[in-house]
């Protein structure tokens, strides 16, 4: 029996009880009034992140609304389990993921003279075979699963067509490049305390696209010969495309084998050929974008380390584009009925090096427009004052261990590497973590009614930044236990970093939020004749 992606049970879930569940994508809203189902539950969070985006995919193909009204429609009244499998029927023929027909996310052609590969080359921090020929897996090891079941396979195989990094030469990577960025809106009800998956799937579904073909088969790349990228073919561009292809494109050219094994058919590996479909030019909607003076619009990555409120400004939007979701959300929120309390944004990815996966990030950050002149401007400023905070305390400590007598101050030696002693810096960001987003919501509830001054705000952030600031750097000098060092650099280093947080009107963190110095009053005779 063909296993179907949309009329069998695979997709592991989450309700609100906490019980755990097999659904398939029509039972997304399988008791929403008493215990909703929360959230994808597979045991790899790129797996969940990949299905979700798969699911807002299939809507977006079978119900994207018209306009923000018919989607307050649907969010205001869920759609029961029996609505949805009737949206995704006519679909169904074209999702198996096994038999001799096209399958699902695989290649239109068999492949049968490929060479065949181990299934852990579908998991995307699987070692590559240049890094495995080199005994370079150091820290992600080889082998990895030997067989995967039907759902798991399904899982790894839409997880990679969805995020592939970097695979060698022809093996392209995804619409948009190795481990992208996504952010996606998960509005909270009300009534409850997690978002639903309902509610997430259909806060980020786009809007109908009057100019999209009539034929949904056209976004399933699967059902077509395929399209090849050797030298001399053409990209896949998005003129004249279904724009939910988006959500279904098929860089790797795969095809998985299956084998019976003890009464259950499960995948035992897969073959492979590059030069799979190379995309170009498409704006993915779930994702922010940069703007890059010579390739124009470029999807957001995940970085190394840690994620922070620094982050938040590319990922809003601010300085490029935010996701098309997120753009919607400005006027979808007012046809929620009043519904939604807050809409907290997640944001996940890949950090890659090349084909290495280095990381997985999976943040959570509040959902701000990016077009509304003053909640940007004020947000803008406060991450910007951080920032000079961050920068100067990480300076005064570099001053204070390394620097070196120049007249009257201190320099740093020419041989000190430029990216030495990173750490201040990092605590500050993560030390006024908690504090930026308290302050984010008296932000939002003072700006809830129309535009007001933000500037006492400002100032308390300023004064925030000021005592981590320097408890930072006493806590990273250490003015009592440095006896053998010059007191007077590290007093001069001290200054500096006061001076820098200071309510100085030359003060730069003070320049950086945009507020004004506290007038000093002008000292009185008696306190002239003291000085």
């Amino acid at each position: 029996m063909t296993f179907n992606l949309l009329t069998t049970p695979w997709l592991e879930a989450r309700r609100a009880s906490g019980a755990h569940l097999t659904i398939r994508p029509s039972d997304l809203t399988d008791g929403f009034a008493d215990d909703p189902i929360l959230a994808l539950d597979f045991p790899r969070p790129d797996w969940n992140a990949a299905l979700t985006e798969w699911l807002i995919g299939l809507y977006f193909l079978t119900l994207a609304p018209e306009n923000e009204f018919a989607w307050g429609e649907r969010f205001r009244d869920p759609p029961p389990p029996e609505m949805l499998a009737a949206a995704l029927a006519p679909l169904a023929p074209w999702f198996a993921l096994d038999g001799d027909g096209p399958r699902a996310f695989q290649d239109h052609d068999t492949l049968g003279n490929a060479e065949l590969k181990p299934l852990s080359g579908l998991l995307i921090e699987a070692p590559g075979e240049q890094t495995t020929k080199n005994n370079a897996d150091l820290f992600v090891k080889r082998g990895g699963a030997a067989t995967l079941t039907l759902p798991e396979a399904a899982a790894a195989l839409i997880t990679l067509q969805t995020y592939a990094p970097a695979g060698g030469a022809g093996h392209r990577t995804s619409m948009r490049g190795g481990g992208p960025l996504t952010t996606l809106l998960a509005p909270l009800r009300r009534d409850r305390k997690t978002a639903t998956l309902w509610d997430r799937v259909w806060a980020n579904v786009p809007e109908a696209d009057p100019t999209a073909p009539d034929d949904p088969r056209e976004a399933l790349p699967w059902l077509s010969p395929t399209i090849t990228s050797e030298k001399g073919t053409h990209p896949v561009m998005p003129d004249d495309r279904h724009p939910a292809l988006a959500f279904f494109a098929c860089p790797r050219r795969i095809r998985l084998m299956f084998e019976e094994i003890g009464g259950t058919r499960v995948a035992t590996a897969f073959r492979t050929l590059n030069y799979g479909a190379n995309y170009l030019a498409w704006e993915h909607p779930l994702s922010p974008y940069r703007t890059d003076k010579a390739a124009g619009k470029l999807p957001l990555h995940p970085h190394a380390g840690a994620s922070d409120y620094g982050d938040w400004v590319a990922w809003w939007g601010f300085n490029g584009a935010p996701a098309q979701s997120s753009t919607l959300w400005r006027n979808r929120r007012g046809h929620t009925g009043g519904n939604v309390a807050r809409t907290p944004v997640e944001a996940f990815g890949f950090d890659m090096d090349n084909m290495k996966a280095r990381q997985w990030l999976d943040a959570r950050l509040p959902w701000v427009p990016a077009h509304e002149g003053e909640l940007k401007d004020a947000v803008t400023r406060l991450i910007g004052g951080a920032d000079v905070a961050a920068r100067a305390v990480r300076m005064a400590c570099k001053v204070a261990r390394y620097g070196q007598r120049n007249g009257n101050g201190y320099r740093l030696p020419d041989n000190l590497p430029v990216d030495a002693l990173p750490e201040p810096a990092d605590r500050l960001w993560l030390e006024t973590q908690q504090d930026f987003e308290t302050l984010m919501d008296a932000l939002n509830d003072l700006l809830d009614d129309g535009p007001k001054p933000t500037a006492e705000l400002r100032r308390q952030w300023l004064n925030t930044l000021r005592r981590h600031a320097l408890r930072i750097f006493d806590e990273t000098v250490d003015l009592d236990g440095l006896t053998d060092v010059e007191p007077r650099r590290l007093l001069y280093a001290r200054s500096q970093l006061s001076f820098a947080l200071s309510d100085h009107p030359k003060g730069p963190v003070l320049k950086a939020l945009g507020i004004q110095a506290t007038p000093r009053k002008p000292k009185s005779d008696s306190e002239e004749e003291a000085a």
